[in-house]
């Protein structure tokens, strides 16, 4: 079992040892003496060991030896995290930056072995009081989640996805109550190995519409989004699976922020949602997509998060795409998500809390665009998670959790059932 150290081994076209100096460097520094009001720094060292009985969510029909080459489903992880935070004010400017290094460690699948490295930036702008808004830039790297790749080829290897975002937005102050909002978007998606459900992409977007706010901090706004993609790698169209290389978006959007108590607070937001390909209006889709979300303050102690979202993504799949004949055929270009969440803290002490969370997923695989002796699939997945932190001073935290994941399809091969344990251990500088 590797040990619970932040590990850069394995890292190609990675100089670590001046990475590594730097991160120590910062850590150790002492804050700014000088620091301006509301200015913060600092820098978080984590580790946590997780126990995962099913790491690639294999349904109990599947033979693990026949897709991973190994008699076990399970393994041990180890991630160790790294991270730094600068909040800097400046004039009327705001400015906060995060980055993190994030490494993982598999004792049995270590081919899973990686390290992310991720940040987000943000200015908060003003050029006067009635013009302001914000310029944003983040970076991620995460594992494809395995349980979106069940019975494909690559959901059993090291698949990662990587993810770019820039993005600015404006706003003008007409008067108190109506402010026109605007903002543009740069989305860049990418997977180290093909994968057919959601392919690289970059998205370029811009949007604009209209706000109405009140003094107590409720709003209303409607927005228009129109969006033009394009896969990349993919010169041009695959005629035989159906695989476009472009793609043309437009949303519609309302969302409410409505403060209805003191101690309950909603966040609406309802959209439609349309994408339409350049050459195979096959793979098109539209529908409505949203969420409800309810946050209320019960007592001094307990807080409460409810929560609905409806999802509409992309989801393409090809009769060559599937790993092998264990899993049942089905055809897609997208696909459905209803999510319901509940997910209560209840802070026992000053420094104990108790959180405890389920959520009940649907998803619907539609678009089909060829014609299969099988049905439309169609999941439902039970998750819960209990979990106790405890801070005994302001800079350790420790946390202790439990989660439950069951899936059920009305297709061979979807279901899966996994339980992951995990202790954690953070230090706040």
């Amino acid at each position: 079992m590797p040990p619970l150290t932040l590990s850069f081994r394995n890292i190609r076209s990675y100089n670590r040892w001046p990475a590594v100096t730097a991160c120590l460097f910062l850590l150790l520094m002492p804050r700014y003496a000088d620091a301006a009001p509301g200015d913060t720094f600092n820098a978080t060292v984590g580790t946590a060991f997780t126990y995962d009985s099913n790491v690639f969510r294999l349904s109990p029909v599947i033979n693990p030896v026949a897709v991973t080459g190994m008699p076990t489903r399970s393994d041990q992880i180890i991630i160790s995290t790294f991270s730094l935070n600068l909040n800097k004010v400046y004039s009327m400017q705001r400015f906060d930056v995060t980055g993190s290094l994030i490494d993982n460690r598999y004792n049995n699948f270590d081919f899973l072995n990686f390290l992310g490295k991720n940040y987000t930036a943000a200015w908060h702008w003003y050029v006067t009081p009635y013009l302001h808004g914000r310029l944003t830039s983040s970076h991620s790297e995460v594992l494809n989640n395995f349980a979106n790749l069940t019975g494909f080829a690559n959901s059993t290897t090291q698949n990662l996805r990587t993810n770019d975002n820039y993005h600015f937005e404006g706003i003008f102050e007409i008067d108190r109550a109506w402010h026109i909002v605007g903002g543009l978007d740069h989305n860049v998606s990418k997977n180290s190995k093909l994968t057919i459900q959601d392919f690289s992409n970059r998205v370029s977007s811009v949007e604009g519409g209209i706000r109405y706010t009140r003094p107590s901090g409720a709003s209303l706004t409607y927005k228009v989004r129109s969006g033009t993609g394009e896969f990349i790698n993919r010169p041009k169209p695959i005629v035989e699976s159906l695989f476009d290389t472009r793609f043309n978006e437009i949303e519609h959007e309302v969302r409410l922020l409505w403060p209805v108590t003191g101690k309950a607070f909603i966040d609406a937001r309802g959209g439609y949602l349309s994408r339409e390909h350049a050459h195979f209006p096959q793979r098109d889709y539209a529908g409505i997509v949203g969420n409800v979300n309810l946050t209320w303050a019960a007592t001094g102690k307990l807080r409460v998060n409810a929560n609905w979202t409806r999802q509409l993504s992309n989801y393409q799949t090809a009769p060559s795409a599937f790993l092998n004949s264990a899993f049942q055929r089905f055809s897609s270009s997208s696909v459905t998500t209803n999510r319901f969440t509940v997910s209560p803290v209840w802070q026992i002490t000053e420094k104990t809390a108790l959180r405890l969370r389920y959520d009940y997923v649907l998803s619907d695989f539609e678009g089909a665009v060829i014609s299969l002796p099988t049905e439309s699939r169609s999941d439902s997945m039970h998750s819960g998670l209990v979990a106790l932190d405890w801070q005994p001073l302001k800079v350790v935290f420790l946390s202790a959790a439990f989660h439950r994941d069951r899936r059920t399809s009305n297709l061979r091969g979807f279901d899966f059932d996994s339980t992951a344990g995990s202790i954690s251990a953070k230090l706040n500088f």
